[in-house]
């Protein structure tokens, strides 16, 4: 279907960044109360491996200004957002349609976006398209208006910040855990590197690991954006259930109270079936979400 009449669509460009982030955080606002994106978190997603930026990202504007965007993320995945004074002139459905349209040129079987649960006109639009849920996601917080407890680790294992020449061995790490969950596409290296090492702004204590006889075990990347948010934490699989996730959980909550923030949030899914573990050291769900997906 086409767009409406002067509003035009072309390839996301390193000038658009910017006017991206206030967009999507525009709409966040407006939605939910909140923003979500920074310009580390958009240049994380055009950095990775194989990522087209002429075919998987674009941008809609009318009278020059951003009104619309659309990326796919890890060829499954899409994030698009109309700007509030320019929605039901069916900018949506276009946006939808140019997902799937690019989601069959990449031969990927499906194709989807997860949405706050509250938002129940985009899920009611999503359905009428063929989209069915797929899996439940949540943001979690654990409040800590007082100093946390320290990080009590097993006695074999020491928890510090990432060194020079542990790159490789920290995101293969990252990657065979995350492998565990159902139904989860690979990553490459340098994808991984893309979301961590490369992400602006990164320094080697954002990236927590721990280390049992020499060997890298766990990890959790820590953000730091008006809050601790712990993007990514997994602990290898012959590791699980001696305390090593808890142990860098608390290592996140100190951070965060020492930073001068009074929480610390992150994200899980259904997939991981890892909301019991954040459950059981102080965290609650504060937003719920849901994965909607049509298969191609």
């Amino acid at each position: 279907m086409p767009l409406p009449d002067g509003v035009l669509a072309r390839p996301l460009a390193d000038a658009d960044v910017d006017a991206v982030v206030e967009l999507v955080n525009a709409c966040e606002l407006a939605d939910a109360g909140r923003v979500m994106m920074e310009r580390a978190d958009l240049l994380s997603d055009i950095g990775t491996d194989g990522f087209d930026r002429d075919r998987d990202a674009v941008v809609v504007s009318e009278d020059d200004r951003l009104v619309a965007w659309g990326l796919i993320v890890h060829r499954r995945g899409r994030w698009a957002d109309v700007h509030p004074d320019a929605r039901g002139r069916g900018i949506g459905t276009w946006l939808v349609r140019w997902s799937e349209d690019r989601g069959r040129e990449l031969g990927t079987d499906r194709i989807g976006q997860t949405i706050e649960d509250a938002r129940t006109d985009v899920a009611a639009m999503f359905g009428a398209a063929g989209y069915t849920p797929r899996r439940t996601s949540w943001i979690l917080r654990m409040d800590h208006p007082s100093q946390p407890e320290p990080p009590t680790p097993p006695v074999d294992v020491e928890l510090r910040g990432v060194q020079a020449g542990e790159e490789d061995e920290t995101l293969a790490m990252f990657e065979a855990a995350f492998m565990d969950f159902e139904d989860r596409l690979p990553s490459s290296l340098a994808t991984w590197r893309s979301m961590t090492f490369q992400r602006e702004g990164f320094v080697p204590e954002d990236l927590v690991v721990a280390v049992h006889e020499g060997e890298i075990v766990g990890g959790a990347f820590l953000i730091d954006s008006g809050e601790i948010w712990v993007e990514k934490l997994a602990v290898r699989r012959d590791q699980r259930q001696r305390g090593i996730a808890r142990a860098l959980m608390q290592t996140a909550f100190v951070r965060s109270f020492e930073r001068g923030y009074t929480h610390t949030s992150l994200s899980t899914d259904s997939n991981t079936g890892a909301l019991t573990l954040y459950e059981r050291v102080g965290m609650r769900v504060v937003e719920s979400f849901t994965h909607h997906a049509i298969d191609l």
